[in-house]
């Protein structure tokens, strides 16, 4: 195998353990904040505790995930995010409410300042409500499964949805950049990883790192395809920072080099 595809075979496994750190978080929805007083339609009630209903969904992600891990991403699909996404349409959609989905209280802020801004502008009328990540999580799950089933524009549907719900989430904004790869979008993969980069401070303190580190490799990723090397080599030499024996840093660090003998 030459170096080539030995770094985009490296790079693909990236994904592998970003469900797993998410599906903790989606055990426990995140209570949303009160709106802002002026903004009484942003209407946002708490979810402060999870029902049986819930308490199933939340045990499905995790299910879906294991069935990840065990190389099935059909029957993860089938049996576990699939019945996530339609119990939550049921309970949920078209009700006329605008719905966020959110790891932590100042992720929810974020989005219902953003409905309560456009109401002052004139732009929406809906009211708005925060839950907690598991839907957005059942989207997650499926864009990934789909991902490893190789289709990918069923992929980028599921992960737009996903976005819909959670459009800060840092670990969505980076792999929805994974499949701007997969279609050699270089600029859009950069431009969703700087998103993510942006956004990371909303994570839940655990998993920040990680997901700064993350988003810095795809950015890097990018950077390369653009010929922007010595941006590239900082941001993988940063991610080193955070996560300093990561093998998929270290051979793209390596890449460059053989990249700049061949320049002229």
């Amino acid at each position: 195998m030459d170096a080539t595809s030995f770094r985009r075979c490296r790079y693909a496994l990236v994904m592998v353990s970003a469900l797993s750190a998410g599906t903790a978080m989606a055990q426990t929805p995140a209570a949303s904040p009160a709106p802002p007083a002026d903004s009484p339609t942003a209407d946002a009630p708490a979810e402060t505790k999870a029902d049986p209903w819930q308490a199933q969904q939340d045990r499905l992600i995790v299910i879906g995930d294991e069935l990840l891990k065990k190389r099935q991403p059909e029957a993860a699909i089938r049996e576990a995010f699939d019945p996530v996404i339609q119990a939550h349409e049921a309970r949920y959609a078209g009700d006329g409410t605008i719905y966020f989905c959110s790891r932590d209280p100042a992720e929810a802020l974020l989005y219902l300042l953003g409905v309560a801004a456009d109401h002052t502008e004139g732009k929406g009328g809906s009211d708005a409500r925060v839950l907690g990540p598991t839907w957005a999580y059942g989207y997650y799950g499926k864009a990934y499964a789909l991902i490893e089933l190789n289709r990918f524009d069923e992929a980028a549907a599921a992960l737009d949805r996903a976005l819909e719900l959670s459009p800060a989430n840092p670990q969505f904004l980076t792999e929805r950049g994974y499949l701007y790869r997969a279609s050699r979008e270089w600029d859009k993969m950069l431009a969703s990883n700087q998103a993510a980069l942006e956004h990371v401070a909303l994570a839940p303190e655990s998993l920040r790192d990680t997901e700064r580190a993350r988003a810095l490799r795809g950015a890097g990723y990018a950077l390369i395809e653009l010929d922007r090397l010595d941006e590239a080599e900082r941001h993988f030499r940063d991610s080193l920072k955070i996560e300093p024996k990561n093998q998929v840093a270290l051979g793209e660090l390596d890449y460059i080099k053989q990249l700049r003998k061949k320049k002229p």
